[in-house]
């Protein structure tokens, strides 16, 4: 689903940006959206492929590690 509204709102950007006149706000929309797509499409690669950013509140069930001892 990332990878289509990446797609999605890549082509309604270019729309947006060649019809005369320019429709910025829908311009700014799908650029936000192509930020936010981007942000999660990153964020899954990383989570199921990659492994290059720590994930600072992911937890492992499994291994029943305390975290804080007191």
């Amino acid at each position: 689903m990332t990878v289509a509204l990446l797609v999605y709102s890549s082509v309604f950007m270019r729309f947006a940006w060649k019809v005369q006149p320019r429709n910025l706000l829908l311009f700014a929309c799908h650029f936000t959206n192509v930020n936010a797509q981007s942000g999660q499409l990153v964020r899954y690669l990383n989570h199921h492929y990659l492994k290059i950013f720590e994930d600072p509140y992911y937890t492992d069930k499994s291994k029943n590690v305390e975290l804080h001892t007191s």
